[in-house]
């Protein structure tokens, strides 16, 4: 896989990017695509959820908690998880005509190897194939463990030309109830269900008191979760390798870019040249 990824951006977000410092997260149902978080919003319909618990009886995962918390926890937590998308893809026609802003669009580019010195992220290519439901739901729930960031790794094969790359953002603590977490031991969800079903084996708590932990287990309890989050690029030199304007850009509007750019040390390739007719 290529070093090399992109994001096409309006000039706007391209000049608050900058200026911040920053990358803005969403949260996944700020995007168009009615199928991001395909299994979440599944699972919100009486059909979906009835489809889903029957998916679990069938599955025989080796888990002591019951269907209803699992998907109690992952639909918590993922309100706490903001995205964002970025492209391996250098230019095609599809991406510029997408991310037109009237012309006046922008591409940046950056490296993996920056992305790795961001902190509290992760990121992965997106897989294209038609949506399915079992396929999903086996990828996110292994065993005892719930793997949140496969909830929003799939997309149909109609988005295939993206070849997105995406970025998402740890479990946003900020968000989860204090007395329930220890923020000095790094105490995680999984070592605390871990050492409910100990005290459960040993006879040392009862199956409610049980049930009833793993319910609370660090699940986002404040309502005003932002839809957009702001993460700092500002210890990486350069994160910004590159910059390009969109091909049928205004002459005015590529020097205002060349001149913003010249003024911050970013690199300026000027405007593509996709549609620019060279016969040899």
């Amino acid at each position: 896989m290529s070093s090399r990824i992109f994001r096409f951006l309006s000039f706007e977000s391209f000049v608050d990017l900058v200026l911040r410092e920053q990358l803005a997260f969403v949260t996944y149902d700020m995007w168009q695509d009615p199928y991001e978080g395909f299994v979440i919003k599944a699972m919100q319909t009486d059909k979906g959820r009835a489809d889903i618990i029957q998916w679990f009886k069938k599955s025989n995962l080796s888990s002591d908690m019951p269907p209803d918390m699992r998907l109690g926890i992952l639909e918590k937590y993922s309100k706490t998880v903001h995205l964002q998308s970025w492209t391996k893809c250098e230019e095609t026609d599809a991406l510029w005509r997408i991310y037109a802003f009237n012309g006046n669009s922008i591409r940046i580019e950056t490296t993996i190897k920056n992305l790795q010195r961001i902190n509290n992220i992760d990121f992965f290519p997106v897989e294209y194939k038609s949506m399915s439901l079992e396929r999903e739901l086996k990828s996110i729930f292994t065993g005892n463990k719930i793997q949140i960031q496969k909830a929003f790794s799939w997309k149909r094969k109609a988005f295939s030309h993206e070849e997105e790359f995406r970025l998402i953002s740890n479990i946003d603590h900020e968000y989860l109830p204090e007395q329930q977490i220890n923020q000095q031991s790094k105490i995680t969800p999984d070592d605390m269900l871990r050492a409910l079903q100990v005290f459960l084996e040993k006879g040392e708590i009862t199956r409610q008191e049980y049930e009833s932990g793993v319910a609370n287990i660090n699940l986002p309890s404040k309502p005003n979760i932002k839809q957009v989050k702001h993460i700092s690029f500002s210890h990486i030199p350069n994160f910004i390798e590159s910059v390009m304007v969109h091909p049928t850009a205004s002459d005015w509007f590529a020097e205002t870019v060349e001149h913003f750019c010249k003024n911050y040390h970013i690199k300026f390739l000027g405007k593509s040249d996709l549609y620019k007719f060279n016969h040899r």
